[in-house]
C-alpha cells in the first residue's frame, strides 16, 4: 500500500524521453527496416502498437499528452494529413481505457485482440480522413489494407509488450495497479 502510494506521487519517470526516443526509434525502424522488406500491405504498424501500450500501462494522469505527441511525431514523419495520427491516437487512449476494464491486458490473447482492433481502427480512421480530403484508395481496398496491417501487427505487440515490461522494470520505473509511471 506504502509503495503503490509512493508511486502515484511521483512524477512521471522518463516520459518524454520515452515518448520522444521512442518515436524516433519508431521512424528510423520503419524508414530502414520495414520499407526495405518491402511486405506490402501486411507491415506492422510498430506507432499504433506503442501508441495502444501507453494507452494500457501508462499512468492514468499522463496517457493523453503523451498519445498526441507520439502522433504528432507519426505526423511529422509521414506525409500525410498533419495532425491525423495525433487525434487519432488521443482517441485510440480513450478506448484503450475503456478496453482495459473489460480486457486484461496482461494475458497475451487480450493483447492480441486489442492490437488487432486499435491498429485497425486508427488506420481506417486515416483513410477515412484521406478519403474526406479526397486522397482516399477507395474503400474496399482501404478496409483490405487495414485488415492487414492490423494482421501484421498483433503478433509483434504479443512480444513487444513484455519486452517493454523488461525496459521499464530495468529503468526502476515504478508501476502501480498495473500502470507504469510514465
Amino acid at each position: 500500500m506504502i509503495q503503490a502510494l509512493q508511486v502515484r506521487t511521483q512524477p512521471p519517470r522518463y516520459r518524454w524521453r520515452i515518448v520522444a526516443g521512442g518515436g524516433l526509434l519508431l521512424a528510423a525502424v520503419h524508414t530502414l527496416l520495414l520499407h526495405r522488406l518491402k511486405l506490402g500491405d501486411f507491415t506492422p504498424d510498430l506507432y499504433s502498437v506503442f501508441a495502444l501500450y501507453l494507452g494500457l500501462f501508462a499512468s492514468r494522469q499522463g496517457r493523453y499528452v503523451p498519445s498526441l505527441a507520439l502522433g504528432l511525431i507519426r505526423d511529422f514523419f509521414s506525409l500525410g494529413l498533419l495532425g491525423s495520427y495525433g487525434v487519432l491516437y488521443s482517441l485510440l487512449h480513450k478506448a484503450a481505457g475503456r478496453a482495459r476494464g473489460k480486457l486484461d491486458p496482461e494475458r497475451p490473447l487480450n493483447v492480441f485482440i486489442m492490437a488487432l482492433g486499435g491498429t485497425f481502427l486508427v488506420n481506417f480512421g486515416y483513410h477515412s480522413m484521406l478519403a474526406l480530403s479526397g486522397e482516399g484508395i477507395g474503400w474496399s481496398r482501404a478496409l483490405a489494407r487495414c485488415a492487414s496491417v492490423a494482421a501484421a501487427s498483433a503478433p509483434p505487440a504479443v512480444l513487444l509488450y513484455p519486452v517493454a515490461h523488461y525496459l521499464l522494470h530495468k529503468l526502476r520505473v515504478g508501476r502501480s495497479g498495473g500502470y507504469w509511471n510514465i
